[in-house]
């Protein structure tokens, strides 16, 4: 007799998931907030922290999109546990990496299995929820993730400021290892549809398989991953960067840039939390029409602003507002394609917005070298934006038809 989870199983599933995206997510919002400033307080320059961000995209491109291929057919909570302790020691081996070449392949070790681990964990989240409360939870499950991008900003830049940087970076990373607790508490139920068993899991299959979609469910996937690549260009030009871009500009301490980035957070975890009420009250689509474009107008504004109190505002409301709709999005999207296909998909996209990061990461080194370089940032950006609403668009009629 096969074994089938009890309700608590399943109900206790997102619960495990966010727990763990909490221990793991403040860990890694400490990290990230003043690894890049590690980098520029070294001595490196701006355009090579950009080629340094573009190797961690270029790994979590190519290695996200084989783990994602590959989740469809392997026990995913086995292959979440191997690629999140590989991405903890990669990522703790690049704090102290003795050279560029060094910092550069760990670096693209690190973004690849962090990417895997992330992959893998949104699926589980989908698959255990369904479709009628799959926003709600998918948005709760973003909005602790953003939280604890908040707290670890705060404490981030805070403790870059009293302690040494590579020392706090060290201790962020390895305490990644406390996550792995709820997840061996995750029963998981592999699906009749799961055939692990038999089936090819290279590139050239996936894109068979998308082949057989009806006619409906390939649009929503052509029009989501051409949303993905443009956003994918017009985020990797400076979302990435923003505390290299405080830090430039306005010459700010770590501990004020980690406040800023949290308020952008803070405000984007609330928004998450609730964005499923909007998207019940106006339409899933018409906020996600709404937020992308007014996003690129914030963008747009960006350009030419030079006082430091606006800036930091436009900043944040931009943040807030583009990202609090991404779960409206995935679980539309994800509620329109077949289960079996959803590790795959949520792998390509990923491989898709990875390498549209990478490629902008070092079109941001080049123009860093500019006097009026991060205008022209905000400039380009703004027009992948536009693209993007574009896009959405062209999917709200698709959908209506």
């Amino acid at each position: 007799m096969s074994y089938r989870p009890s309700t608590y199983s399943i109900d206790s599933a997102p619960r495990l998931i966010t727990i763990f995206t909490f221990i793991d997510g403040l860990a890694q919002g400490i990290y990230g907030t003043i690894f890049n400033l590690m980098l520029r307080a070294s001595g490196i320059p701006t355009s090579q922290v950009g080629r340094i961000t573009s190797f961690f995209l270029w790994g979590s491109a190519l290695l996200g999109l084989v783990f994602g291929i590959i989740a469809d057919k392997i026990n995913k909570k086995q292959l979440m546990v191997t690629t999140h302790l590989l991405s903890i020691f990669f990522g703790t081996y690049r704090v102290i990496s003795p050279s560029l070449l060094h910092l550069g392949i760990s670096s693209f070790l690190f973004g690849g299995f962090s990417t895997a681990t992330s992959i893998v964990l949104s699926t589980l989240l989908i698959l255990k929820t369904s479709r009628e409360s799959r926003s709600k939870v998918l948005g709760l499950n973003f909005g602790i993730g953003m939280f604890t991008g908040v707290l670890g900003n705060i404490f981030g830049g805070l403790l870059g400021d009293v302690f040494p940087i590579r020392t706090v970076l060290i201790v962020a990373s390895l305490s990644r290892i406390l996550a792995l607790v709820p997840i061996w508490k995750l029963s998981l139920y592999e699906p009749k549809y799961e055939n692990k068993s038999g089936g090819d899991t290279n590139a050239l299959k996936f894109f068979s398989i998308l082949n057989n979609l009806d006619k409906r469910a390939m649009k929503v996937v052509l029009y989501y991953f051409l949303s993905t690549m443009s956003v994918g260009f017009g985020a990797g030009l400076f979302v990435t960067f923003g505390n290299v871009i405080f830090y430039d500009i306005f010459h700010m301490k770590s501990s004020l840039i980690g406040l800023i980035l949290a308020l952008a957070q803070l405000a984007t975890s609330i928004g998450a939390v609730f964005s499923y009420k909007l998207g019940k009250k106006f339409g899933d689509m018409n906020v996600l029409i709404f937020s992308y474009v007014f996003v690129p107008i914030l963008i747009v504004l960006l350009s030419f602003i030079r006082e430091p109190i606006t800036f930091t505002s436009v900043y944040i409301l931009r943040f807030a507002v583009m990202n609090m709709v991404g779960p409206l999005l995935t679980a539309l999207v994800f509620s329109n394609i077949p289960p079996s296909l959803l590790s795959s998909i949520n792998g390509m996209n990923s491989f898709i917005n990875n390498v549209a990061r990478a490629l902008s990461a070092d079109l941001f080194s080049i123009f860093t070298k500019y006097s009026n370089g991060y205008t022209l940032i905000f400039v380009v950006s703004s027009i992948f934006y536009f693209l993007n609403a574009y896009v959405m668009i062209r999917m709200y009629k698709h959908i209506s038809e």
